[in-house]
């Protein structure tokens, strides 16, 4: 009989022991989940913006291709490994001749090897010019005169006007008829294969007007080929 009654009393201590740690474990839970109650450890909860939308994450944008502010910001991309550092560094001392020259020689190295061998852009060339390269050169022009100058505003002026030979005296080319007199002159050098400007023939580096610069293709198939590339790759 005295062992039952140890045993009993053993077993009523350990309904008691398992009741408080209940009431304990009870009163925890409470505590996290109460209304204005903050845990004092949150776990880590890996997110991702394709399984959550909601995700407040922000995904800071590349200037470098996307608004570049500084010709150091430019990537000078090309797709027909195009070497365009010689463009930055004439257009970083705003030697608008030389770069003018340097975009003229370049595109023809990104157009192809009729091109690189005649000096002009054949129109099947032009046609797969790469839209890489056009805005490679485009944004190199564009941040050295602070969107003064580059395909992008000669496009601009051009649907502004709606026509182009109003753009070419707009920019400084060619005046409009009756004159049609041309305010520069390229002519084509059969020992270099390269056109060139005639002395006392050549566009504004001085105080070139907006878009002015530069000068590729213009005055022999601009506004046949040139223009083109540039329609087809949305400037």
């Amino acid at each position: 009989m005295g062992k039952n009654n140890k045993t009993g009393i053993y077993l009523l201590t350990l309904l008691v022991i398992a009741g408080l740690f209940s009431v304990a474990g009870a009163i925890v839970w409470y505590g996290f989940t109460k209304p204005g109650t903050t845990p004092t450890a949150t776990p880590f909860l890996a997110t991702n913006t394709l399984t959550n939308p909601k995700s407040t994450v922000a995904v800071t944008p590349d200037i470098r291709s996307t608004n570049p502010h500084s010709l150091d910001e430019v990537q000078l991309r090309s797709d027909r490994n195009v070497d365009y550092s010689k463009l930055r560094e004439y257009l970083q001392l705003k030697d608008w001749r030389s770069a003018d020259r340097e975009t003229y020689l370049r595109m023809l190295d990104a157009a192809g090897p009729k091109a690189q061998a005649s000096g002009m852009t054949p129109q099947d060339e032009m046609n797969t010019l790469p839209c890489t390269d056009l805005r490679t050169i485009d944004q190199l022009w564009s941040v050295a005169s602070n969107g003064q100058q580059g395909f992008t505003l000669q496009m601009n002026i051009v649907r502004a006007l709606g026509d182009y030979r109003r753009m070419y005296d707009k920019v400084g080319w060619q005046k409009l008829p009756p004159s049609n007199e041309w305010l520069f002159q390229l002519t084509y050098n059969p020992q270099t294969r390269r056109m060139e400007f005639l002395p006392g023939k050549e566009p504004n580096y001085k105080d070139p007007p907006p878009g002015h610069l530069p000068t590729v293709e213009i005055g022999y198939n601009f506004n046949v080929a040139l223009s083109g590339a540039l329609g087809r790759c949305r400037f």
